[in-house]
């Protein structure tokens, strides 16, 4: 038996290129004159992938290791009232106030990621960018958030008609605001599916993928209720609009409700996130078990296996063994 292995996306930044990378992060680099570096940190890390032997690389998101937090210093129409501080978790997320129509002149950086990777691994072929609600973490309480929404769809949308033109064959869509939401009561599938799928809209014969987890900051997640149960009915109401959803299975609850992966549309493949990348890497022994359940659920031609999240915060071991790990089990060894 040999199942399908993908990744999610982010990956530990190259450890000899740190001082400069920080430097771009910093933003004493700009785009164009930090693109070299940008090339030279995407290949090693395509490079530890292709290594562990997973079958569909992701390009590492070495020009964004801290997931969306990048992108509203580039839009324009936003007001700073806390900048992002990394070192105090959640507690350090950036605040921001809407003060104007928001628009990303330059784009968020996802594109031009997707495009500067895939020139130096032609095999990339599956590129992400964050869902419209989610770009809006910081500032769910502006009294201009509704209004605003549509514009943040039509920024994603730019990303993901950027990425097709740059021959991405898979978008995924990070959508961890809308399972926080639903796990946690805040919104309904009705209320979210629309500004959720728009982005896919005239995407032909684009694989469409969407990755619902419960946030990743400092290796913590960003809601102590987590289960399978409360995305069920989203889950259910994206059949025909996605062919793919990428969830978590590593929480407990999460993998208590396992046998509700049975109840989602037989048209929507499921990427199953066994190897936890917020503990230790799990032996192949305990991937295989937990494939072994998973297969009394779900036929094996829907399946495929990835971490349960980006490997960025994810120590650089650990976070080769983990995918080595789960590479060896989704190939029965």
């Amino acid at each position: 038996m040999t199942l399908r292995t993908t990744c999610v996306g982010s990956w530990p930044i190259p450890f000899g290129l740190r001082p400069e990378l920080k430097r771009y992060y910093a933003g004493e680099i700009d785009d164009r004159a930090a693109d070299d570096l940008l090339a030279k940190a995407a290949r090693i890390s395509m490079d530890e992938m292709i290594a562990c032997g997973v079958d569909q690389i992701m390009g590492g998101e070495v020009w964004g290791p801290d997931f969306v937090h990048h992108v509203p210093p580039r839009l324009s129409g936003l007001e700073t009232i806390q900048p992002r501080d990394t070192s105090k978790g959640y507690e350090g997320i950036g605040r921001y106030r809407i003060i104007g129509d928001v628009s990303a002149p330059n784009g968020t950086g996802h594109a031009l990621g997707y495009r500067r990777e895939q020139r130096v691994e032609p095999r990339l072929n599956k590129a992400a960018v964050p869902s419209p609600l989610t770009m809006t973490l910081g500032m769910e309480r502006d009294p201009r958030l509704e209004e605003q929404l549509p514009n943040y769809v039509a920024i994603v949308r730019e990303e993901v008609r950027d990425m097709i033109n740059a021959g991405a064959s898979e978008i995924q869509l990070d959508a961890p605001s809308e399972a926080t939401a639903l796990v946690n009561g805040t919104a309904t599938a009705t209320e979210l599916i629309e500004n959720l799928v728009a982005p896919f809209d005239d995407t032909p014969g684009v694989v469409r993928t969407i990755h619902f987890c419960l946030g990743d900051i400092s290796r913590r997640a960003g809601t102590e209720v987590q289960n399978l149960s409360s995305l069920l009915p989203l889950l259910q109401i994206l059949d025909g609009h996605v062919d793919r959803v990428h969830l978590e299975c590593t929480h407990r609850g999460q993998w208590h409700d396992r046998r509700l992966l049975s109840e989602i549309p037989d048209s929507i493949e499921i990427i199953a996130g066994i190897a936890d990348v917020k503990e230790k890497p799990q032996s192949v022994q305990a991937l295989s078990e937990r494939i072994g359940s998973l297969l009394e659920v779900i036929e094996e031609k829907r399946l495929l296996l990835s971490t349960s999240c980006g490997c960025g915060r994810v120590p650089h071991d650990e976070a080769i063994r983990l995918l080595r790990n789960l590479v060896k089990a989704a190939h029965g060894e």
